[in-house]
This record gives C-alpha cells, sequence and structure tokens, in this order.
C-alpha cells in the first residue's frame, strides 16, 4: 500500500475518532449541564433537609415531591400544560415546546391519574432539559402551575374549601410527598436561646394551640427567650365559625396546657359533626367576649349571617356567623380582643415583657402574616435604634406557627423584617435579623394542606425573586400578579 493509502486510511480513522470524541463530548456535556428544573428547584429551596427526628431529606426527594403532587391533582394533563405554556405569556414558539413537553410527559406516565406508575425521576431528570425555556421561565411556570392548588375566591378562608376527589383517592400518596415539603411534621426550634419570640396570630382554635405548643417549647425543651414575647393580631373581625372550640375539642385543649404535653401527643382536630358545636360555643364565646369588653350587640338578634353577596358588608362574607351590632356601637370583637381573652385563661408560662401586635385592617383587607410580621419588625427596629441593645447586631427570632403555614409564614415574615431593615438602612450598618419558624404538626385536612402549598410556592417564588434582582440586578420577566390564581386571568380556558 502506497503513501497515499496510508494517509486516506489514517485520515478515516481519524475523522471517525473525532466524530467519536465529539459525541461523547457533546454527551458528557449534557449530562453534566444542570436540568432547569433541578436549578429551580433549588432557588425555590428545595435543597433537602434534616427532619427534627434526624433524618435526611435529599434534594431529590424533594424536587420529587413536588412533581408527585402536581402529578397527582392532573396539573400535568395535556390540556391543562397546554393552556399554562400559552397563558402564562412571554413564551415563544409555544406550540412546539408543548409538543416537546407533552412527549416527556406521556414518557414518564404523567398525564395520568395514578401516581404509583407516574416515574417522577425521569420527569426531573429531563422536563427542561432543553433549551426551549431558561430557567426564569421556569421558575415562573412552576409558581403558576402550583396556584391551581389555591383554588379559592377572594375572602375566602382556607376552612371553607372543599376537596377534590383525587384527595380522597390518593391521600396516602399525596400525604407522603407532603411530609417531604415539610408540610406535615412538627419543627421545634433548632437553637436553645433567641432574642424574641414571635407567635403568629390566628383563629381562636389555632392561636390557642400556638400557645400551648410554645408554651411546650420554654418549659418542657427549656427554650430560652432573652427579651418580648409577641403575639402577631390584629383588626381581624370574629366570626363564630373559625373562631369557636367544640366543648370536646376545648376540653382537651385544656388538659394539655395544664399537664404542659406535647400538642402533637394527643389528637384534637375537630371532625365534620364538631362545626356545629363549634358554631354554637362560637356565639357563646363572643357574647362573653361582648361583654367582658363593654360591646354592645344588638338584644333581640345578637348575630347575623348574609345569605347572598348583594347584601353582605364588603369586609365581611356570606355564610358567616358574625356579630350583629347595637347601632350606637363603633368597636367590633377583634383578634386582638380574642387574643388578650386567651392570654387570660392561658398565661404563657414566661417572666418576659408579653404584648400583642395590634395591626389595623387596610381597606377592608384583614390583617396577615406580612402586615403583622411588618408591625413587629418596626418595634424591634425602633428599640435598636433607641440603644436597647447596644451594639447587638445579629437577632434570632423564634416564629411559632403550626403546619401545613409554618415555612410559608417564615418566608413572609422573614421578608417583611428585610424590607423593614432595608427602609431603616440597617443592612449597611451590619444588622441581621433570622426568623427561625417552628411548630406542631398538620391536624388539617388534606384540601387546606394543598391550598397552602400554592400559598407556600407564592413566597418562594417571592423570595427567590429578591435575590435574583439583588444578585443579577434584572427584573423578572413576569409580573407577580400574573402569575397568582387570584389576580391572574382566569378568561382563558383550556381547550376541548
Amino acid at each position: 500500500m502506497g503513501s497515499v493509502g496510508k494517509s486516506m486510511i489514517v485520515g478515516v480513522l481519524l475523522g471517525i475518532l473525532l466524530t467519536i470524541v465529539y459525541y461523547i463530548y457533546n454527551n458528557y456535556r449534557k449530562t453534566t449541564k444542570p436540568e432547569k428544573y433541578i436549578s429551580a428547584a433549588q432557588i425555590l429551596g428545595l435543597k433537602g433537609y434534616k427532619s427534627h427526628e434526624g433524618r435526611t431529606i435529599s434534594m431529590q426527594e424533594q424536587q420529587e415531591a413536588l412533581l408527585k403532587i402536581f402529578q397527582i391533582a392532573g396539573y400535568f394533563n395535556l390540556f391543562q400544560i397546554w393552556h399554562d405554556l400559552k397563558f402564562i405569556g412571554g413564551i415563544e414558539n409555544f406550540e412546539t415546546i408543548f409538543e416537546r413537553k407533552s412527549a416527556l410527559l406521556r414518557a414518564s406516565n404523567a398525564d395520568q391519574p395514578n401516581p404509583r406508575i407516574f416515574n417522577a425521576k425521569y420527569l426531573r431528570e429531563n422536563l427542561f432539559q432543553s433549551d426551549d425555556l431558561d430557567v426564569q421561565d421556569v421558575l415562573d411556570l412552576l409558581l403558576y402551575i402550583s396556584q391551581h392548588a389555591f383554588s379559592r375566591c377572594y375572602g375566602k378562608e382556607r376552612c371553607e374549601l372543599v376537596s377534590d376527589d383525587w384527595l380522597t383517592t390518593y391521600a396516602a400518596d399525596y400525604l407522603y410527598a407532603a411530609r417531604l415539603l415539610r408540610l406535615i411534621d412538627q419543627e421545634y426550634p433548632s437553637l436553645n436561646e433567641y432574642d424574641s419570640a414571635w407567635i403568629a396570630g390566628a383563629a381562636r382554635p389555632a392561636l390557642l394551640k400556638r400557645i400551648i405548643f410554645f408554651n411546650y417549647c420554654i418549659t418542657v425543651r427549656r427554650i430560652k427567650i432573652n427579651d418580648d414575647i409577641l403575639i402577631l393580631a390584629g383588626e381581624r373581625e370574629l366570626w363564630a365559625n373559625i373562631d369557636g372550640i367544640s366543648p370536646l375539642v376545648k376540653e382537651t385543649l385544656m388538659k394539655i396546657y395544664l399537664d404542659k404535653s406535647s400538642i402533637d401527643a394527643i389528637s384534637c382536630s375537630e371532625s365534620t359533626e364538631d362545626k356545629a358545636a363549634r358554631i354554637v360555643e362560637g356565639k357563646s364565646y363572643m357574647l362573653s367576649l361582648a361583654e367582658f369588653a363593654h360591646i354592645k350587640l344588638n338584644q333581640l338578634d345578637p348575630f347575623i349571617e348574609y345569605k347572598s353577596k348583594a347584601e353582605c358588608p364588603h369586609d365581611q362574607c356570606c355564610g358567616r356567623v358574625y356579630a350583629n351590632y347595637d347601632k350606637t356601637e363603633k368597636l367590633k370583637l377583634t383578634e386582638t380582643m380574642m387574643t388578650r381573652d386567651l392570654l387570660r385563661t392561658y398565661p404563657i408560662n414566661s417572666s418576659n415583657n408579653i404584648d400583642i401586635i395590634d395591626t389595623l385592617a387596610q381597606k377592608g383587607v384583614r390583617p396577615n402574616t406580612a402586615t403583622t410580621s411588618r408591625d413587629a419588625a418596626e418595634r424591634l427596629i425602633e428599640k435598636i435604634m433607641t440603644g436597647t441593645y447596644g451594639e447587638k447586631k445579629a437577632f434570632s427570632i423564634l416564629f411559632c406557627s403550626n403546619n401545613p403555614y409554618t415555612e410559608r409564614q417564615t418566608l413572609a415574615a422573614q421578608q417583611q423584617v428585610n424590607e423593614v431593615l432595608k427602609k431603616h438602612h440597617m443592612i449597611d450598618k451590619g444588622y441581621r435579623i433570622k426568623i427561625e419558624g417552628v411548630g406542631y404538626s398538620c391536624s388539617e385536612s388534606l384540601n387546606i394542606v394543598h391550598a397552602e402549598l400554592g400559598a407556600l410556592m407564592a413566597e418562594k417564588w417571592k423570595a427567590a425573586m429578591t435575590d435574583v434582582i439583588h444578585v443579577s440586578q434584572r427584573t423578572p420577566k413576569r409580573d407577580l400578579s400574573s402569575l397568582l390564581f387570584q389576580t391572574r386571568n382566569h378568561s382563558a380556558a383550556v381547550p376541548e
């Protein structure tokens, strides 16, 4: 064989070798390039954690748990995905992208109802591997999809939601996934000592349980609070349906309080049959509280329940039993009044200063975690600025709630604290306030847990966008209001 022939063979072999090397490198590059779902989920805080029992929950377990809940709820139904890709806005060639995503959803069995044949691992590693969407698109889409869980109209409370059939059929699968997302189990303090403690306000049964849980932490678990203990309440009007406690539950809670027991050790949730008893007790309680606070109610008809939206005042809702005030009465029964009364009956076992944050309602909207935490943060900043803490610049706050609300309320409180620090130019001076959320385990129905997932994802997205804006100096692609269930456009229908 001549030198020319040898050169040709060498050239062909070299070409084949280069082709093999290219494909190996290209496949290696694809496998080492982070899947955008994994990246987005990490940004949203799904990074794994260690439970209070010492078990390590991996990042993969948490991220797959979110996908499993979306699948169980039917959010990977192809019609629903088509709708979400189209109406989230800002996605070009969405029909082409839909074809790619639908193939992956079919391959993972995500588009059918049974969670036990759904391959969450495959979907986690492949759903957003291609370059058709960037990480910001994925973040926004995860929030947009999660908001289907928040299917309650404006002003409606979680306790007024109705369960979907799939929540009953696949309750065990849903509960397991929700537990991995930290929506179910109790969360205990990680430190032995905190600068202050904030107990998140709530309706009377939940607030009483939070007070009992906090008492357990500071007495049995010997958690030390160095300064104020604040209860974050405000100008929310009471109503019997939500602020009543059935006699059996009330008796159980008193026993737990007196025994200084863990509230998780005893079942004190209310059954469907307790609802009527709860309303009766709620009416009785509101009558006694009105008498104690010298608030006049209508003597002939002390309670009122509006049957239609037309007759209902803008700051009240149909189907709720409110106090019917005397025409001369200017005050109303509020969460702050109820909180004071609870502290008289179930005092916190501490010599610390205990105070109530009385946040005002704004334009008919009741106080919430964000507004009450803002007021608590303003109070703390004022004490810092007046020299109460000397040169101290790092503060830890024990934030007491309960699941499924603990992480969402903690994120909301931390956001408000950060905003108040920024407002007073305290961050540049080195001040830091860390909120640590704790709470007793979930006793709510799964439909409430599911709705809370939608609220939690919104807080996770807001926290992530704050970090993104700070680091990259870029504004998000989409406004939050266009993604949230209660403010986005609902006029677009899913195609038949």
